[in-house]
């Protein structure tokens, strides 16, 4: 039992990242590729008592937006899709998301959702894949954008991540005392969407189940591989829908951005 435990721990091999950077140097008309969005949109919503993804949200689901972000995003040329298979594909076409391709099913847990993911998306293996959470449905296309530009660009990392710095005081708790004060200059409070190279991602996830599951996120499978992960700027706005709290101030930046919001009117009037 331990040696499988032990076993399970260990990152899958790697290739050389001198020739996966090479190749990648060798494609000049790679910086002209569109990027795919993986949209993960399986899950059950347990603390929002139903799918948080198809709460409504400005009128709409909350997929809605989610997808009408990488549908105007320039960078990106498809989206895939994990999750009920019939329901968002109903919605991507009422929605008129002309980028949508197709859903697979969701796994367990998140690691298998995106796993399930890949194996839906048949572009190059050089292509940059968006993993995106479908309850982050206030991202921006300009935010897309940039994560793209980084992940294409000059020194091309083996991920980027949007993230915002913790403005919160963060102590490490045991048995209910603090017993650590960490240094929140150090922190930052990472998002979606995280981009990566397809072929890499789907190595990553061709590990066991019990390894997958200790990942808290896409990038941490890179990092622990010994990959470079790169921060950009993420935006405020990009919250996740975990619990009814976040519904409102979802529906406040909304109204904000539509200018229906009352803030936003009086800050037009000073």
């Amino acid at each position: 039992m331990a040696s499988n435990a032990s076993e399970a721990s260990k990152p899958p091999g790697r290739p050389c990242r001198d020739a996966a950077h090479a190749g990648v140097r060798e494609r000049p008309g790679i910086a002209r590729t569109p990027a795919i969005a993986l949209v993960l949109a399986g899950g059950f919503g347990t603390r929002m008592g139903r799918p948080k993804q198809f709460l409504d949200l400005g009128g709409r689901p909350a997929l809605y937006h989610t997808f009408r972000a990488f549908e105007e995003a320039a960078s990106v040329g498809r989206i895939y899709a994990v999750g009920d298979g019939p329901r968002v594909g109903a919605l991507a076409r009422t929605a008129g998301i002309s980028k949508y391709a197709r859903c697979g099913e969701p796994g367990n847990f998140r690691q298998l959702s995106t796993k399930s993911g890949l194996l839906l998306c048949d572009e190059d293996p050089e292509t940059v894949v968006l993993v995106h959470d479908g309850s982050r449905c206030l991202v921006t296309p300009a935010l897309i954008d940039r994560i793209v530009e980084v992940a294409l660009g000059p020194d091309a990392p083996d991920g980027v991540v949007p993230a915002t710095p913790v403005s919160d005081t963060v102590k490490v708790e045991r048995d209910g005392e603090a017993i650590k004060t960490l240094d929140r200059t150090e922190l930052r409070a990472v998002q979606t969407p995280q981009a990566f190279r397809l072929g890499l991602l789907r190595r990553l996830h061709d590990a066991p189940d019990e390894y997958l599951g200790t990942a808290t996120d896409d990038a941490s499978l890179v990092e622990r591989d010994g990959g470079r992960v790169v921060l950009v700027d993420g935006e405020k706005t990009n919250i996740k829908l975990t619990s009814p709290e976040d519904l409102v101030l979802a529906e406040a930046i909304l109204a904000t951005r539509d200018g229906r919001h009352p803030a936003f009117w009086a800050a037009k009037k000073s």
